[in-house]
């Protein structure tokens, strides 16, 4: 059970948010999104957001990066941030999906609370989910990628085949 629940958002409202996000920063047409050299552009874009390359030890086992949604500061373990910098789809996707609990939680400010009661949470209502929506959907444009192969996807935006699977099979 998740430790947190979340004001719903659909994949529809993180498309969207993804996709504003995109045209802002300049990117609504690129199909690789350059995440890496986007965390120095966020630093100076948006004045609560800030980043720092820990080292592995710094963080759980099983943890590759975090975020604090009270301060916008997002950790990432020096392994995941090299791997990222060699285009690594996984850690690219690790690097998105924090970016997205900054935006969702942090600069949108979507509801946040407790899941004291551990009671089953939709996806819908989950940070987690709504973090990979966002990731997935800013990393692979929907609007770039309707008619490409699973394949052609990872290749285009390199990102992970589980990613990229993901995004196929959500098109609509």
């Amino acid at each position: 059970m998740p430790d947190y629940i979340v004001e719903p958002k659909s994949r529809k409202d993180l498309r969207l948010l993804a996709r504003m996000l995109r045209k802002h920063l300049g990117l609504e047409n690129e199909l690789w999104v350059p995440i890496v050299e986007l965390l120095d552009v966020l630093v100076e874009v948006f004045d609560d957001f800030s980043y720092e390359i820990v080292e592995d030890c710094e963080l759980p086992n099983g943890t590759h990066a975090e975020t604090n949604v009270r301060t916008g500061h997002i950790k990432i373990k020096e392994s995941v941030y090299e791997r990222a910098c060699n285009g690594e789809g996984r850690d690219r996707m690790t690097i998105a999906h924090e970016i997205g609990h900054y935006f969702t939680l942090c600069f949108c400010g979507f509801s946040l609370q407790r899941n004291f009661k551990r009671q089953k949470v939709k996806p819908f209502n989950d940070p987690e989910w709504q973090a990979k929506c966002f990731a997935v959907e800013f990393m692979i444009a929907h609007h770039l990628t309707g008619d490409m192969s699973v394949s052609e996807i990872v290749e285009a935006c390199g990102v992970s085949f589980d990613a990229a699977d993901y995004q196929h099979n959500h098109r609509n």
